[in-house]
């Protein structure tokens, strides 16, 4: 790839990474083999690395954030047709609920934003509490909770945690930045495994990717890398883990 990894995502059997460019922001690829099939093009997006994508395989649509313009760009892949939703926020991480809604993770204020995926309409707001600073990425659990994960630099606190609807911290896996088992360091981004509902974390300082269960017990290292994961997407269907790579333009594949 000749353009950082923004984020990763697939609907059936293609797979979607956005790039941090102009035009042709989004990559599309064969899920079996890795050949690009051709590029989507966004008018108006502005690339930034606090960019993210998503995708709802029931609306068959993908969820664009533009940290510039806080709004989010919704692709209809059945017709091409782009939407555009404004954010109250700056807009850092974005994910799929179980019930197929949009979930935004917001910087200043930090909050999550819970969007109807077919319409933009708010569904709730969830103000994050104080110490939850610099958060970047959420998920919904089928148990109905959140999690979220946060922090950057050598005073915050770099966790992943589970939050109820009052933004209040009910557990949490990390603390002080560090890189012994059960430490954190700019944990960037999560991804699911809708099985087990076990946690992937991208790790981003200290080069890992993190697996949780659902409780946020330490299981073990997912892997290493030389380079810093920024991006996850889980394929339930083929079982695989996209890792995607901001600084290496690149993606990579771990089958689970």
């Amino acid at each position: 790839m000749d353009s950082d990894v923004r984020g990763v995502t697939s609907v059936d059997d293609e797979l979607f990474v956005l790039l941090n460019q102009k035009d042709n922001q989004v990559a599309v690829y064969s899920i079996d083999d890795y050949q690009l099939l051709h590029y989507i093009n966004l008018p108006g997006l502005v690339p930034r690395g606090q960019n993210d994508i998503t995708s709802c395989v029931r609306h068959k649509c993908l969820y664009m954030s533009d940290w510039n313009k806080s709004c989010i760009h919704r692709y209809d892949l059945a017709s091409s047709l782009i939407g555009h939703w404004l954010v109250p926020g700056k807009i850092r991480g974005l994910s799929v609920t179980p019930s197929c809604n949009l979930l935004v993770t917001c910087y200043e204020p930090n909050k999550l934003i819970e969007l109807r995926g077919d319409k933009g309409e708010s569904v709730r707001e969830i103000a994050l509490q104080s110490d939850i600073t610099c958060p970047w990425h959420s998920v919904q659990l089928t148990t109905g909770q959140y999690v979220v994960c946060h922090g950057v630099g050598y005073k915050e606190l770099q966790r992943v945690c589970i939050v109820d609807d009052d933004g209040q911290v009910t557990r949490s896996c990390g603390g002080k930045k560090g890189s012994n088992v059960g430490q954190l360091d700019a944990p960037r981004h999560l991804a699911v495994d809708k099985d087990s509902q076990s946690i992937f974390v991208a790790n981003y300082d200290n080069g890992r990717v993190v697996l949780l269960s659902p409780t946020l017990e330490f299981v073990r290292y997912v892997s290493s890398y030389q380079s810093r994961p920024e991006r996850l997407h889980f394929h339930q269907a083929t079982r695989r883990l996209f890792v995607g790579h901001g600084y290496r333009s690149s993606v990579t594949v771990i089958q689970w």
